[in-house]
């Protein structure tokens, strides 16, 4: 198992996958399952353990299920349950351990499932849990190792957990951790191997931790890493095996890892990356068994990956595959226990998947990452 190296003061290194070495495929594009079911503005992705791939577009108002032969099947679309549920603008989707697929209407302020036979139910709307912690806006689903659902919703400053029995319980609300520590549109979500949440405040600039027991701390604020190291509009959120949650700074332009120790360090930064290009907007960020981190840039459209030792590497761009299947608009990124990449093109309608050339690439002398000016106030949410 790797871990991460907590230096004194971490150093990167950029290199770019040659494209001999890797493989990308298109997975899907705006034609969906080719039956007149069309993919439209892609930004929900999931995955589950028996290889297959979901996408959900925001425009077409669908989920798609890719299996591992490459068969695309209509999994649940606008009518939602047909019993007068609909779902608009489906923004995540998370699988459970029993193959049940849960899917975030955010136009909809509604959550659906799907069970492995196709019986399509909505579990929570906009009441929430009916006694007064709504659900407005679900932007983000995440699943914990003993089948909970958490939701945040982004309106109503909430995350809520569905129990797989369907109680619903209110875990943070506008209040955050109380003491002034606020709540404000929450939209990264994560849950680590101990039942913990983790979920991103983007309009308060902070990051909260919610333990198994429902105890709430906030675990980072907008002031970052120090040192102008600022954590702006954070939205991304993935934790590692060793309990690391790195964070994307939207506005901030990088990405910070907060230790179990509280020690927060810039792993990623606008400048120093590539010269004359800057990270720019990153929109979401995947982690891996071996500790990678893989961040979604919004423009220019790449994929970037980070390892333990701090070496970025660009593994994904505009060209997308290189044989005329583009990448536009990259508004989120997963990983698969493989290493296989996946990214939804919002702009372009598809999905990429990357795999990872079979030996290590070289890596070239590591530089300093250079100090960042600070940012202005966030501008403008993603």
């Amino acid at each position: 198992m790797r871990s991460w190296l907590l230096l004194p003061s971490l150093c990167l290194a950029f290199v770019s996958v040659p494209a001999s070495a890797q493989v990308i495929r298109q997975l899907i594009d705006d034609k969906g399952d080719g039956a007149g079911h069309v993919l439209l503005a892609p930004r929900a992705i999931a995955l589950d353990a028996n290889g297959n791939v979901y996408v959900g577009g925001m425009m077409s108002h669908n989920v798609f299920r890719i299996r591992p032969d490459g068969k695309i099947e209509l999994l649940i679309d606008a009518d939602g349950d047909g019993k007068g549920h609909a779902l608009t603008g489906p923004r995540d989707i998370a699988v459970d351990s029993k193959g049940n697929v849960y899917v975030a209407g955010a136009q909809s302020w509604n959550v659906f499932r799907i069970t492995p036979d196709g019986e399509k139910t909505q579990v929570v709307d906009r009441t929430g849990d009916g006694m007064g912690n709504g659900l407005e806006k679900p932007i983000g689903l995440a699943i914990d190792p003993q089948d909970n659902l958490f939701i945040a919703g982004a309106a109503s400053n909430n995350v809520l957990r569905h129990a797989p029995n369907g109680k619903l319980t209110k875990m943070i609300g506008p209040e955050g951790a109380g003491a002034g520590q606020e709540l404000r549109r929450p939209n990264g979500l994560a849950v680590d191997a101990h039942g913990n949440a983790y979920v991103t405040g983007a309009k308060t600039r902070n990051v909260f931790k919610i333990d198994a027991s429902g105890k709430v701390t906030q675990i980072a604020d907008g002031k970052g890493a120090g040192e102008g190291k600022l954590l702006l509009f954070p939205n991304g959120l993935g934790v590692d095996l060793q309990g690391n949650v790195f964070v994307a700074g939207n506005n901030s332009g990088n990405v910070l890892r907060i230790a179990p120790t509280g020690e927060i360090t810039q792993v990623m930064g606008d400048k120093g990356i590539e010269k004359d290009i800057q990270l720019g907007a990153p929109m979401a960020l995947a982690v891996d068994r071996m500790g990678n981190v893989y961040v979604a840039r919004g423009g220019p459209y790449s994929v970037y990956r980070i390892t333990p030792e701090g070496v970025i590497t660009r593994i994904l761009d505009e060209a997308g595959d290189n044989a005329g299947h583009r990448l536009k608009s990259v508004r989120n990124v997963r990983v698969d226990a493989k290493g296989r990449v996946y990214a939804a093109g919002m702009i372009s309608n598809n999905l990429l998947r990357f795999t990872p050339p079979a030996k290590p690439l070289a890596k070239e002398p590591a530089e300093p990452l250079a100090k960042e000016p600070a940012k202005p106030p966030d501008a403008a949410a993603p």
